[in-house]
């Protein structure tokens, strides 16, 4: 932890300065104050999770807790909440789980490209108790504990260019959120350019990139539809999400606060699956009616796909070591 800290330095300093600042005059009159990142736009589905959760402990704590949603990166990008988060520089953060999947790699089992048979199988495995308790213990070991799980929007591709084939892929530059979405870009064909969220529609702009791996929530609420033609094969991923908290912060809170956070948090995750299907349906009809050609792989090809990912699943039980082969049995019992 020392190590981590030292390493933030200054610019732990001031962003802690100055997201004090920003949220003093919102955390006049709370006994307890808690600052809760995002990297998703004012608006976004993810966003209106995170101020759910924020409305509900207010309510639920009657004004004595304070949750300050700062989306949008405001704080940090999400490409920095796996140092930032542990090490104490912001309170709380949601966070695509594979977003860890270096850090914390059981993270990568729910972002295995097309194995997913749709959302139940996903929740079927994120609501096991065996799974649960696998990723409490690998959280605690990096300082952090999730509150609550949560989840975007099914995830596909944004493209300049007809993707139709594995073939297209080739001496295109496509973005990509994770580690493991790196691999499978390679996997397929294609070269993978790691960068968050903010960055994507400049690059798409620019010509920096060809194409981004997102969710279409992303895709409407970025106005990828103003730099991009295509999507193609929306089910790729379905994109799971945290609500995480630094351990230490947890610790240090009375246990009835924690009782408050555990049941709002619970709220959210349900809040979440009610709201998901319109968020993905408004969606895609907004990239429809600007243009966007939405194409779904024939079973064939979307096999020869599946197969050609077929080392990203290897890598993920490497990854994972002794627990790999149990977190492929879980999902798979999921079906």
């Amino acid at each position: 932890m020392r190590g981590i800290l030292k390493s933030l330095g200054i610019t732990i300093a001031v962003y802690l300065l100055i997201g004090g600042f920003v949220g003093f005059s919102q955390a006049i009159g709370a006994e307890i104050t808690l600052r809760y990142a995002g990297d998703l736009p004012v608006g976004h589905y993810l966003t209106l999770g995170q101020e759910f959760f924020a409305k509900r402990v207010d309510e639920i704590s009657k004004g004595r807790v304070k949750v300050e949603v700062y989306p949008a990166g405001q704080l940090f990008s999400a490409k920095d909440y796996g140092k930032v988060l542990p090490a104490g520089a912001v309170d709380m953060a949601q966070v695509g789980a594979a977003q860890w999947g270096g850090l914390v790699p059981v993270t990568n089992i729910t972002e295995l490209p097309l194995f997913f048979d749709d959302w139940s199988h996903m929740w079927r495995l994120i609501d096991n108790p065996e799974l649960n308790e696998i990723y409490r213990k690998a959280y605690e070991k990096v300082n952090v504990k999730q509150l609550f799980w949560t989840q975007d929007a099914i995830i596909g591709f944004a493209t300049k260019f007809p993707l139709k084939t594995m073939e297209d892929f080739k001496g295109k530059r496509v973005r990509v959120p994770t580690e493991l979405l790196s691999h499978t870009v390679k996997a397929l064909g294609g070269a993978p350019a790691y960068m968050g969220g903010g960055e994507v529609y400049m690059a798409l702009q620019r010509g920096t990139v060809d194409g981004a791996i997102s969710s279409v929530t992303s895709f409407a609420d970025r106005k990828y539809y103003e730099v991009t033609k295509y999507v193609t094969e929306p089910t790729f991923i379905y994109p799971i999400y945290v609500g995480l908290i630094n351990l230490k912060k947890w610790n240090d809170l009375p246990a009835d606060v924690q009782k408050i956070l555990e049941a709002a948090g619970k709220e959210t995750q349900e809040w979440g699956r009610r709201e998901l299907r319109k968020a993905e349906e408004e969606s895609m009809a907004e990239v429809r009616k600007h243009g966007m050609e939405i194409y779904y792989l024939p079973k064939p090809e979307k096999e020869l796909w599946r197969k050609a990912c077929k080392p990203v699943y290897d890598l993920v039980v490497q990854k994972t070591g002794d627990l790999g082969p149990r977190l492929f049995e879980l999902a798979e019992k999921a079906r």
